[in-house]
């Protein structure tokens, strides 16, 4: 699928519906009022959106177009909506996960990623991580990329390409093989690398603690 692009809602709306689909299965499909409120979330979001009902809807009409979502009318009066996203890239479930956390949480070094994507079901390492980078990358349209190393970063950062290009964005597997041979270890983190993926961890499980407390 060439030329891939969403509007910011568009990939909010979308990468919401991934995560819910994964973590709180007992309510998906969503309703647009309950995919508006995890759309809208004040955790685990980067950027904080504010998206009304009628952008909500406007977003799953516009990517129903494009086949990634479906409405989904079985159970119940209230018209509810699942996503096709993984099936319409031809992406298995771990890749789809790293790909999904790119879109809800913006760029995001290697420890953060493996910690945000595994409670969707993304790969419990950083190799697995790596990997998903490179086969998201390596298409047609590249879905990911790193970005340049900005002053006082330690880490590699990585973001999705589905909104446009990002700025200052590099090959993903170059950056990562560079990385590599400059004495970098996915395996065994640094220590800065390791405090990095405590401290997602631990923001993960904060998320979904306000989640479930907000469903409930």
């Amino acid at each position: 699928m060439d030329n891939l692009q969403f509007t910011p809602q568009q990939a909010r709306v979308l990468a919401a519906l991934v995560e819910k689909s994964i973590t709180t299965p007992q309510y998906y499909p969503l309703t647009v009022n309950a995919l508006r409120t995890a759309a809208n979330q004040k955790n685990a979001r980067e950027p904080v959106m504010n998206l009304e009902e009628g952008e909500v809807g406007a977003a799953l009409l516009a990517l129903a177009e494009m086949g990634f979502v479906a409405r989904d009318d079985a159970g119940g009066r209230v018209p509810r909506w699942r996503h096709r996203f993984g099936h319409q890239l031809l992406i298995k479930a771990p890749v789809l996960a790293v790909l999904a956390a790119l879109m809800l949480r913006g760029p995001q070094t290697l420890a953060e990623l493996r910690a945000n994507a595994q409670n969707m079901g993304g790969p419990e390492t950083s190799e697995g991580v790596q990997d998903a980078l490179n086969l998201l990358a390596d298409r047609a349209q590249p879905l990911v990329a790193a970005l340049a190393r900005q002053t006082g970063q330690s880490a590699q950062r990585f973001a999705h390409l589905l909104c446009g290009a990002a700025e200052a964005a590099l090959p993903v597997e170059a950056t990562l093989q560079a990385a590599a041979e400059s004495g970098a270890r996915a395996a065994t983190p640094s220590r800065l690398e390791a405090l990095e993926a405590r401290v997602a961890e631990l923001e993960q499980r904060l998320a979904q603690l306000s989640a479930a407390l907000g469903e409930g």
